[in-house]
């Protein structure tokens, strides 16, 4: 009889430590899980980012907006009015281009230096593709030189200062 009470103790004692030995392996589950999750979010979180940095330097040297030196390279950082005036349409004509290029983003240009008077435009829309289902936007800008041909003095295009808007939506 004694050695029955002894078997009994000692499974008893056996369920015991693998029942600890579950509840150890399922908050070790839980814990893994948060982590993982936690660490999932945070590198999607910095895909975006990139994606919208990406986005904002893809726009700052794209062809159809730089500044040209006549024959020789692109200025930098510069964008010419007379282009950005018309890119609005270029980009419509052209979506499914620009749309493998920038995906679901809002790019505009907005003159600060020098204000404009009487009306006149200082914001362009140069691409525009909202997402149907945008859950997250994620806004850059970039301070860039607007070098506009038709308003010259002294035989030289005249410069102003303005702001490139880029957001992206996720």
């Amino acid at each position: 009889m004694k050695q029955s009470k002894r078997a009994q103790i000692h499974m008893s004692e056996t369920i015991a430590v693998l029942f600890i030995f579950f509840i150890l392996v399922l908050f070790g589950s839980v814990f893994y899980y948060k982590y993982s999750e936690i660490s999932f979010k945070q590198q999607q979180e910095e895909m975006f980012a990139k994606r919208a940095i990406d986005t904002t330097t893809k726009t700052l040297f794209l062809p159809e907006l730089l500044c040209s030196k006549g024959e020789s390279g692109a200025e930098q950082f510069c964008v010419d009015m007379t282009k950005l005036r018309s890119a609005e349409t270029v980009f419509n004509n052209n979506k499914g281009y620009y749309f493998g290029m920038f995906s679901y983003a809002n790019i505009t240009v907005q003159q600060i230096y020098p204000e404009v008077v009487d009306g006149g435009v200082d914001t362009w829309i140069v691409y525009n593709n909202l997402k149907p289902d945008t859950t997250k936007i994620e806004p850059t800008y970039f301070i860039v030189t607007l070098k506009d041909e038709t308003h010259q003095s002294e035989g030289k295009p005249s410069y102003g200062f303005g702001v490139v808007k880029v957001e992206v939506y996720s």
